[in-house]
């Protein structure tokens, strides 16, 4: 195998490129990470009480660039209701269809099965809700579906059996087999806590508003308190740091 004029084979030189590319990934995600975790570490945690408008109207421009807001989810107006359980309403609905797949393109492939799962059907629908504190007080929360961290309620889930009419060897040439169909239902029921993190603003009408930051921060509205918000963000920091240490490391033998 020819031998590059420093020294390095072209497999050497391969593994040191992957490896130094892979570290480079990981490290922008660390990055990328470790900024929204000292963002959610420096955010301004507010209580949703009467005080809230009193501290706006203190603070220049009327708003909190970031901030974090605890309250219980209570729509503005007719609520969503469940397609299975009549009795259930919510703000945020999403309905899926999906279809797991068994990919067969090798005998490679074959042995070491790839799974893909693509949407055949998706629908999200929201009202205009607000977080509910303690005493009454309500803020207004925008933009709900551009919010990370709203992991729902599963409100059902069901697997339908899909039925082929070739062979395991039309099968093989076909490269995929859909073998069933998944339904599921989630749903952001009135009455869940709910932890928002974003732009906190008060209009001069008085209303509160929780929407995403204009300086480009990540927007949340999680099931999760504050502290698990924090922690999770904490740990995939430290774990994406790992990772870019690793395939550093992994290069350097490679060197």
């Amino acid at each position: 195998m020819a031998k590059f004029c420093l020294g390095f084979s072209l497999t050497e030189a391969l593994c040191l490129g992957a490896s130094l590319a892979v570290s480079g990934l990981c490290y922008y995600m660390y990055r990328k990470k470790k900024k929204t975790a000292d963002e959610l570490d420096n955010a301004s945690h507010i209580n949703i009480d009467g005080n809230l408008k009193d501290t706006l109207e203190v603070t220049p421009g009327a708003r909190l660039q970031y901030a974090v807001v605890e309250g219980v989810v209570e729509p503005v107006g007719e609520p969503l209701r469940s397609q299975c359980h009549e009795d259930i309403v919510g703000v945020v609905h999403k309905v899926e269809v999906t279809e797991p797949r068994l990919g067969l393109s090798s005998l490679y492939s074959a042995l070491f099965k790839s799974h893909d799962k693509p949407v055949l059907h998706k629908q999200v629908t929201s009202v205009p809700f607000v977080l509910r504190g303690s005493d009454g007080t309500a803020v207004q929360v925008h933009c709900p579906l551009k919010a990370s961290g709203l992991n729902m309620e599963m409100l059902y889930k069901r697997f339908l059996q899909v039925s082929h009419g070739f062979s395991v060897l039309g099968w093989y040439f076909s490269g995929v087999k859909s073998y069933s169909r998944l339904e599921t239902e989630e749903m952001l029921r009135v009455g869940t806590r709910v932890t928002g993190v974003g732009q906190l603003t008060l209009d001069p009408d008085g209303t509160l508003n929780l929407r995403p930051p204009s300086d480009g921060s990540k927007y949340f509205l999680s099931m999760a308190d504050y502290d698990t918000l924090r922690k999770q963000y904490s740990a995939a920091t430290k774990a994406w740091k790992r990772f870019a240490v690793i395939f550093a490391l992994a290069g350097a033998a490679a060197l």
